[in-house]
């Protein structure tokens, strides 16, 4: 808890905290203004003064996660395209619906932007490096949704499930 907190005081470190806790526990679909005031005890009123409006959390929950992608590769020293994509996977996929937060923060241009630049500086062109991010945040956000689906029991089709278990 920050500093601010401890003395009563809400930051915008704290909305973001609590917004990453909820997308943790329930997923982006359940992530709300209101959720997140509730959480923090407070009236949902309380959070514009930190952040105007949900797709702003969520470009900063997007920001959160693409800071987990940069430590990530700072600290194994991962320069090369392949490298820096196998990384990003990793953190998407720890981060409960993270491809699709990230994926929607940067079709607004409102956060994300890390990854763009983390992806474009390791490729030969700027192309491959918007192709690489695309496959990442595609295949990311496909492999979320199958493990939640199947997490809550839901039947895949045989292709899915062959793929899932390595058979295919």
């Amino acid at each position: 808890m920050s500093t601010s907190s401890a003395r009563g005081r809400l930051s915008a470190e704290d909305v973001v905290d609590a917004a990453v806790g909820i997308l943790q526990d329930f997923g982006m679909g359940d992530l709300s203004m209101r959720r997140v005031a509730s959480m923090l005890g407070v009236q949902a009123s309380a959070l514009y003064w930190h952040v105007p409006d949900k797709q702003t959390l969520l470009a900063r929950v997007a920001d959160r996660i693409v800071a987990d992608v940069e430590r990530a590769c700072a600290a194994r020293r991962v320069e090369d395209l392949a490298g820096r994509a196998e990384e990003a996977e990793a953190v998407l996929l720890r981060h409960r619906d993270g491809a699709d937060v990230v994926l929607s923060a940067l079709a607004l241009g409102l956060g994300g932007l890390g990854l763009h630049r983390l992806l474009v500086d390791a490729a030969h062109t700027p192309e491959e490096g918007e192709r690489a991010l695309a496959a990442l945040l595609g295949t990311a956000a496909l492999r979320q949704q199958r493990n939640q689906a199947a997490a809550l029991g839901l039947r895949l089709g045989p292709d899915v499930q062959a793929r899932r278990t390595g058979a295919l």
